[in-house]
């Protein structure tokens, strides 16, 4: 992902409410025990729903009816929330993470609206039917039927970068530990702080590592390409100098 389209992403409205969200947890939350046994349910609920969703996933080619789809349009909506509630309750924020939620919910209330007035405009009719018989958030236990349908497949789990979530949302939790054993209870640094902290910046480390081997391998690629294309000229220019002179 490039440094602009990383800005925009940042400047989406949805993101202009986890950000500050997230920042506010860091600063001013704390955790303990039972807290981050009550919200890790929900997180993992959340993630598991995003993995699953982003195997089936094709977003405006072609319109995703199976896997989760299935059961409620919007699935990566409602991982999203459900990892909201996961840290609200992990961090104790009952009051601000309500408010933080409702403004959530309220923006993405708005990209709904506009992301299915674009289906609707791509899909006409078959769009119409699926939106009539599937809820937006809340699944439905009776599966939709009609509609083309395709296999989980990794490569576009993958492709969709949804690990990257699953790894910080873990390093987050471990952070969100570290801090209240460390700074809030003042623990002295034993061996199981010191293997959390090393997965912690393992799985920190793995993510920039596949970064740089993904942007090699996608260069490699390219400079691949390039030679085959060069290479290809070359010999069609060979071929029409060789007819000129026989």
């Amino acid at each position: 992902m490039d440094l602009p389209h990383r800005f925009r992403r940042w400047f989406k409205t949805r993101f202009a409410v986890l950000y500050p969200f997230g920042l506010y947890l860091i600063l001013f939350s704390n955790s303990d025990d039972h807290s981050i046994m009550h919200g890790i349910w929900f997180i993992m609920a959340g993630l598991l729903i995003r993995l699953w969703a982003n195997g089936y996933a094709i977003k405006m080619d072609r319109l995703t009816t199976c896997g989760p789809y299935a059961y409620l349009r919007h699935p990566l909506y409602l991982g999203t929330i459900l990892l909201m509630l996961g840290f609200i309750l992990m961090q104790k924020v009952y009051v601000v993470g309500a408010v933080f939620l409702a403004a959530f919910l309220f923006v993405y209330s708005r990209t709904i609206r506009s992301e299915e007035g674009m289906l609707l405009a791509k899909f006409g009719q078959g769009y119409t039917n699926y939106r009539m018989s599937v809820p937006a958030i809340f699944p439905t236990f009776q599966a939709y039927r009609n509609g083309e349908k395709w296999p989980f497949s990794f490569q576009r789990l993958l492709h969709s970068q949804e690990y990257k979530l699953f790894l910080w949302m873990i390093i987050l939790i471990i952070g969100f530990h570290l801090k209240d054993e460390l700074l809030i209870e003042h623990e002295t640094p034993d061996l199981k702080i010191w293997m959390l902290t090393l997965t912690a910046l393992a799985m920190a480390s793995s993510d920039f590592i596949l970064d740089i081997f993904r942007k090699r391998k996608y260069n490699s690629l390219i400079e691949k390409l390039t030679g085959f294309l060069t290479s290809t000229r070359r010999n069609i220019l060979c071929i029409v100098v060789l007819s000129f002179v026989f």
